[in-house]
């Protein structure tokens, strides 16, 4: 019979992060610690983008992470929170090829609602109804310039969440996905002391951060190309155009280069 899970005491841990920002990774990380190797603590969870399962349920976890919100950090407190952020631009050419490919069941779906997607916090491109096709399928039937477009339509609310987190809060450690690769020990190192983890903890999470290091996993079919700046190659004229618009000033904000 398996032990109780101890309760949580001291600051709620959280994890942010974005769809295509190395949410498996971390996942694969927490969840072997946590659920595979001490069962009998408070356990980890990772909510995706469904922010009211977020609220009602992450409380009682040694550690809980979620995707493509900005946070109520008011309501959160107290806390330790870390975040995985990445060029947006590059966010976008990353899940356009995922979803292209129906990684996922849910791009598969023959007849996409936002209701459907909220789990993720994406919106269904105007252009995706219209075709009455599948995410996947559309993109598939269209040029690269127009599934970028549906891309962005798609993640609209991520960006906009990107633009509401404080750029410097106490509480919360970020790191940029472009310095995380290759630096993955040093950078679950940070995360483990922001945390407070104790020894055993510690020790077990530097197991699973070697184990799935991104650099050892070239066949994930999570991990297509890991390289920044990939929008550079891929972006046309009309695709930078929308971006700017819709988004303007976040990758000044983000302190990305602008070209």
């Amino acid at each position: 019979m398996m032990a109780a899970r101890s309760s949580v005491r001291g600051p709620r841990l959280v994890h942010c992060s974005y769809h295509k920002c190395l949410t498996v990774y971390f996942k694969r990380v927490m969840d072997g610690v946590f659920n595979k190797c001490l069962p009998w603590s408070a356990g980890y969870r990772h909510f995706n983008g469904d922010l009211d399962a977020f609220w009602a349920e992450s409380s009682g976890l040694r550690v809980a992470s979620v995707n493509n919100h900005c946070l109520d950090l008011d309501r959160l407190a107290p806390f330790r929170l870390t975040r995985f952020i990445r060029d947006p631009r590059d966010l976008t050419v990353s899940g356009y090829f995922y979803h292209r490919r129906g990684a996922e069941p849910w791009t598969a779906d023959p007849e996409p609602t936002d209701e459907k997607w909220r789990f993720a916090n994406g919106a269904v491109p105007q252009a995706v109804k219209d075709s009455g096709l599948s995410y996947s399928a559309y993109l598939q039937s269209v040029s690269e310039e127009e599934g970028l477009l549906a891309e962005l339509e798609f993640r609209r609310a991520h960006f906009e969440s990107m633009a509401a987190w404080p750029v410097d809060h106490p509480d919360v450690l970020t790191f940029r996905y472009e310095d995380v690769l290759g630096a993955e020990q040093p950078t679950f190192d940070a995360i483990f002391d922001h945390y407070g983890f104790g020894a055993l903890e510690r020790g077990l999470g530097r197991f699973f951060v070697r184990r799935h290091a991104l650099r050892s996993k070239s066949s994930d079919p999570h991990v297509r190309n890991p390289s920044s700046g990939q929008w550079r190659s891929r972006f046309t004229p009309r695709v930078r155009v929308v971006f700017e618009e819709s988004f303007p000033g976040l990758i000044e904000r983000l302190g990305y280069p602008t070209e």
